[in-house]
């Protein structure tokens, strides 16, 4: 694995495969796998004392989130994705979800709304710590509550595939573009008091800006640097 080593053992507790993943996710999300690692079945069992089924079925896991590619029999890389690529995600994402919020604003409820706030105040706790693990974990259950509230199954299963590439991405660059992570937590409230105010057109109106917020970003300092 490039001699990264993925730390600690494997806890006896829920699956095998499922503690794998979720180690091997996290270390790619958080850039300490970077894109082109090498993930070789036989040293990760080692490293973790077990057998090689479970490290198989946690890669196969981590292949459908689109975070690895077997290339041969036995190697798999961790991917990479352009920053072309990530902007047509995200692209996707605002579609998806402006699609999710016209319909969520008439169907929320004040428990779900008050939920949303829970959310908000949660990722504005891990900004004060400077956690963007835990934000970018707040932020990305805020936005998919907004897609199941809808109702429509078709745009959460359509949701879902993008999670994991939009918060590797989340994590690793947002840090950049916002230098006070609260600015990041405090986006979010506007979407909160729109669903309040059941504003179906400016709810879908401030999604949008919001999911391309950082692309805004990218383009100002692209065209100062």
């Amino acid at each position: 694995m490039n001699h990264k080593r993925l730390r600690g053992a494997v806890k006896p507790l829920g699956s095998l495969s499922s503690q794998i993943y979720e180690r091997i996710w996290h270390s790619i999300i958080t850039g300490e796998l970077p894109p082109g690692t090498r993930l070789v079945e036989m040293d990760i069992a080692a490293q973790m004392g077990t057998s090689q089924g479970p490290v198989r079925d946690a890669l196969q896991r981590l292949e459908r989130d689109g975070l690895v590619q077997r290339h041969a029999r036995s190697a798999t890389f961790v991917t990479s994705i352009s920053t072309d690529e990530m902007y047509e995600l995200f692209s996707i994402r605002s579609a998806i979800e402006a699609f999710a919020i016209r319909r969520t604003v008439q169907r929320i409820d004040g428990s779900q709304c008050a939920e949303l706030q829970a959310l908000v105040e949660a990722m504005r706790a891990a900004a004060q710590n400077d956690d963007m693990s835990a934000l970018v974990n707040y932020d990305l259950e805020f936005h998919r509550l907004i897609c199941e509230w809808s109702g429509n199954i078709a745009l959460t299963q359509a949701w879902n595939p993008l999670y994991s590439q939009i918060q590797r991405f989340v994590a690793q660059t947002h840090k950049h573009y916002f230098s006070d992570l609260m600015e990041i937590a405090d986006t979010h409230q506007p979407i909160v008091d729109v669903l309040v105010a059941k504003d179906i057109d400016r709810a879908e109106e401030i999604i949008k800006q919001h999911i391309m917020l950082i692309w805004s970003r990218i383009d100002t300092e692209g065209k100062t640097t």
